[in-house]
């Protein structure tokens, strides 16, 4: 006995008849064109540790370098020092070069200007040391020699005007010391 499904398939079902095959397609084509590496979201991670390692190498080999060139420059402070100790320089210069070597070695610039300035106001100014003295002295003819530079190049009234009383401040500094 056979079954008859004709009229079923006559009563319009949505389905197609049993009897005709479906053409599947079993490739699975990307839509879009990428290359193997950019479409896994694991290589841009690794790609950015890649260039954060490499900039912090290169950050790395810079501090070295300074490093390097400063411990040189503190090897020769050194010897100057050593130098310095046996042909009787005087103490307040040799002071002063072990603060400069302090600064490279410690990477605080700021560390000599504010030595500087402390041997001149408590040793010069306050205990009137004639070579604390002296030092105040070049210090101030430098900065005088370059504002009498500059009041030659100003152009402007203002600018020379305020030049000029500079220059007479630092020259009353010097006739104090």
């Amino acid at each position: 006995m056979e079954l008859d499904f004709s009229k079923i398939d006559s009563i319009g079902s949505p389905q197609k008849p049993a009897n005709e095959f479906k053409a599947t397609d079993h490739t699975n084509t990307p839509k879009t064109t990428r290359k193997p590496a950019e479409g896994k979201p694991e290589t841009h991670s690794l790609q950015r540790k890649a260039d954060h390692r490499k900039q912090q190498l290169a950050v790395s080999a810079d501090v070295l370098k300074e490093y390097q060139a400063n411990k040189r420059l503190t090897t020769s402070i050194v010897a100057e020092i050593n130098h310095g100790l046996q042909q009787g320089q005087d103490i307040y210069d040799l002071f002063l070069k072990a603060v400069e070597g302090l600064a490279l070695t410690t990477n605080d610039p700021d560390l000599m200007a504010r030595s500087r300035e402390a041997v001149q106001s408590v040793y010069g100014v306050g205990l009137k040391k004639p070579r604390a003295v002296e030092i105040e002295k070049q210090d101030t003819q430098k900065r005088l020699k370059r504002l009498t530079e500059s009041l030659e190049e100003a152009s402007d009234i203002s600018d020379q005007l305020r030049l000029k009383r500079a220059i007479q401040a630092h020259q009353k500094r010097l006739d104090s010391l």
